[in-house]
């Protein structure tokens, strides 16, 4: 069933090199599900999850709960592709005539899975995470107005059309972050 996702979740660590390891480990394979990727970054940041992903995190108790004191929680979703559902490619909802997402309609499922994001987006908000968003390499109009929504503010909405770009917005969102710490 997972055919076209070859790499599990990274969890939380201290250790950049394992990061930098994971990340190099990426390769783009498959249709484009912004949701499933907030949907995995919500679980490592819920407590309902703790105890569950092992190593560090379990080392170090995490997720720790909502509302702990001197501590924020953010997720930074980011995509380089509108959300996509085809016909020839299977995916975490199974083949587009499984009808998973309520339709074999390409264009239709597409619809469903810009309102599952924005459904996550406006969850992980309601229960106090931060949601910073990335528009990389210019996914198009309609990505890019569903990811200004998702963030918790105008401002932690990034349109990064190149490298450069990205790189800036990750240095404002560590910008940002560091900000809100010191401000508590």
């Amino acid at each position: 069933p997972n055919k076209n996702c070859p790499a599990e979740v990274t969890p939380m660590t201290p250790v950049k090199s394992k990061l930098v390891n994971a990340i190099k480990a990426m390769s783009a394979v498959g249709n484009t599900h912004i949701n499933h990727g907030a949907v995995w970054g919500w679980r490592m940041l819920s407590p309902k999850w703790r105890g569950l992903w092992g190593g560090d995190m379990s080392s170090y108790d995490l997720p720790l709960d909502y509302g702990t004191k001197s501590m924020n929680k953010a997720a930074v979703i980011m995509t380089d592709g509108e959300n996509t559902m085809s016909s020839d490619v299977y995916t975490a909802y199974g083949w587009l005539d499984d009808k998973r997402l309520g339709t074999s309609k390409s264009a239709a499922a597409v619809s469903e899975l810009n309102k599952r994001l924005s459904t996550v987006c406006t969850a992980m908000k309601n229960a106090g995470v931060i949601v910073y968003t990335i528009a990389f390499n210019r996914p198009g109009k309609s990505t890019e107005d569903l990811l200004r929504s998702c963030a918790t503010q105008d401002a932690f909405y990034f349109n990064s059309p190149s490298g450069s770009a990205l790189r800036s917005a990750f240095e404002q969102i560590g910008g940002s972050l560091s900000n809100l710490r010191v401000s508590r």
